[in-house]
């Protein structure tokens, strides 16, 4: 079968068996894959198996570490072999390959908005995403040697608390920089016909981007922390689960569903730090 032969494959992680945690929320490509309508095949994994080293002969996770030896989600692999990191290289290399003339392909964003779509595009995981690494993994960013004094290593908690507070306060900061600069920066260019991000009549992925992070990477609670911190965002987050069913089922998939108003999820996800 040819198409099955020439499929994207999307390795990503996903927490599993586990009824008191949600998954982390869905990397972009695979709400892209899904919309774009690209045949695909979705690799899971146990999340919580793989970063703490538990399952080393899963043999889901050697394919993996054969093509990103970091083992980070998602990874592409195309059809030609070629393996792609990086949320978003793979957006625009998806986009490039099939979203041309689509509603979600660049090709009709004037300068203004092609500069903030790249700017803004690149930022988020540069900026967002590596802060829920120092939020929920503060122990990869300490290493106390076995020499030091007993005193520290009984303070260590501390100190990892310390940077999870950090990242929390750095994490609200950076998505009021959000919505300054690109909720409000763009805000002119938005009417009726053109609500999205930057002021198109269709969404781009950055939206879709901004979309699913928001599910998660705001601060507590994340539900209605961005109703007082970053209101244009938030309307505009809404905006796309609420036109793009998509979206809404990735999010839904996930548990990442507080924009439809799914308290319960949301609850959950104000219990993880």
């Amino acid at each position: 079968m040819s198409v099955v032969t020439s499929q994207d494959k999307l390795c990503r992680g996903r927490i599993t068996n586990l009824p008191n945690l949600p998954p982390l929320p869905p990397p972009p490509p695979s709400s892209q894959l899904r919309v774009l309508e690209i045949p695909h095949e979705v690799v899971k994994f146990d999340y919580l198996g793989v970063i703490a080293g538990k399952n080393p002969d899963d043999p889901e996770l050697k394919r993996l570490k054969a093509v990103n030896p970091l083992v980070q989600f998602p990874t592409l692999i195309t059809p030609e072999g070629a393996p792609m990191t990086e949320a978003a290289a793979i957006i625009l290399y998806l986009n490039e390959r099939h979203g041309r003339n689509t509603p979600w392909g660049t090709s009709g964003l004037d300068p203004i908005q092609s500069a903030a779509f790249y700017r803004w595009l690149v930022f988020l995981p540069a900026n967002v995403t590596p802060i829920m690494g120092h939020v929920e993994f503060p122990k990869r960013f300490v290493a106390i040697p076995e020499s030091a004094d007993s005193n520290l290593k009984s303070e260590s908690d501390g100190v990892l608390k310390w940077i999870g507070d950090a990242g929390r306060k750095r994490r609200g900061e950076i998505w009021i920089v959000l919505e300054e600069h690109l909720g409000k920066g763009m805000q002119a260019r938005r009417n009726e016909q053109k609500p999205f991000l930057l002021g198109t009549q269709d969404p781009t992925m950055l939206d879709v981007y901004l979309t699913l992070l928001a599910n998660w990477a705001t601060n507590h609670p994340r539900h209605t922390w961005m109703e007082e911190h970053t209101p244009i965002l938030k309307s505009i987050c809404e905006k796309i689960v609420a036109g793009s069913s998509i979206v809404r089922e990735t999010l839904e998939e996930n548990y990442c569903d507080a924009f439809m108003g799914k308290a319960s999820h949301a609850k959950l996800l104000d219990e993880i730090p």
